[in-house]
């Protein structure tokens, strides 16, 4: 009987024991739900809204000239030196902009990348074959749009009006970004 007993005893005790281990662990799951939730969802209070005008006086180029983005629809796609995903999209950016009105400028935040070193821009537009009097380099206009995440695609209209602000995902999302955007415009 004492052998029961004490059987008994070590299986509430263990049972007690897992029970504290799965409740730390669904706390951890809640603590990491809520540190990993999608990057299109955290938008700051701060940013643009749609409608509303982005300043973009001020921005220079690589190249050393001024940018000028007024007066004509402007598509800005948000990317890294060092994103992959930012790599792949480039082409469909270029593509999607040849057949339509915008103008394209790529901006980069000029950050250290994952090793510590600032890319080189100069070059990376050299690799890219991109126009060097198109690559802006600003943080500043990154923190005013919200862009939290890249690639991202910014569509503005011809007096500078936040049309779309979109995080990109992949190459066939910008042809459709800009499908919609042709779509939405009165005939």
């Amino acid at each position: 009987m004492t052998l029961l007993t004490i059987a008994t005893a070590i299986q509430f005790i263990i049972l007690i024991g897992l029970a504290v281990v799965v409740l730390s662990l669904a706390r951890q799951v809640g603590i990491l739900h809520e540190r990993l939730s999608p990057a299109g969802m955290q938008r700051s209070r701060n940013e643009i809204q749609p409608g509303e005008t982005v300043p973009t006086e001020g921005l220079t180029a690589i190249s050393g000239a001024a940018a000028d983005l007024a007066g004509r629809q402007t598509a800005l796609l948000f990317m890294s030196a060092e994103c992959p995903i930012c790599r792949s999209v480039l082409p469909a950016f270029e593509d999607a902009v040849a057949g339509s009105e915008f103008q394209a400028f790529w901006v980069a935040d000029g950050m250290p990348g994952p090793s510590g070193e600032i890319p080189d821009y100069a070059r990376y537009a050299a690799e890219q074959r991109l126009d060097e009097d198109r690559l802006l380099i600003s943080q500043e206009l990154a923190l005013t749009l919200g862009i939290q995440q890249i690639p991202a695609l910014v569509l503005l209209d011809a007096e500078q009006k936040l049309v779309a602000r979109e995080v990109l995902n992949g190459p066939k999302q910008v042809a459709s970004l800009f499908a919609a955007q042709a779509l939405s415009q009165p005939a």
